[in-house]
């Protein structure tokens, strides 16, 4: 079961800080089987975004991964190693990711 440490250090992050949108973590928050991770933007219709992090792993062939996704758009989805997750930049940087998604 995942376990993020420190996770009060993630609010407050810029996320998309070179954008007009200007995202922040407003909040993480821990539940039996997810984190919900709550982003903020002013200048948007919806304001929040709401991220679920799934904490029980999936395994394939070669490696362990965690489910990171945005809640209003489930199909926009990453598979997080725990080195992607430990690394703060690197977790914001997906979450990035997510949000930038088309699909």
């Amino acid at each position: 079961m995942l376990t993020i440490e420190n996770k009060e250090k993630l609010n407050n992050q810029a996320i998309l800080r070179h954008t007009t949108d200007g995202y922040y973590i407003e909040g993480v928050y821990e539940w039996k089987d997810h984190y919900l991770i709550q982003i903020h933007c002013s200048n948007k219709t919806i304001s929040n975004e709401n991220f679920i992090l799934l904490r029980n792993r999936v395994a394939d062939k070669h490696t362990n991964y965690y489910t990171l996704y945005n809640s209003n758009h489930p199909q926009r989805r990453l598979n997080l190693t725990i080195p992607q997750i430990r690394w703060k930049e690197m977790f914001l940087h997906n979450i990035e990711t997510i949000l930038k998604m088309k699909n």
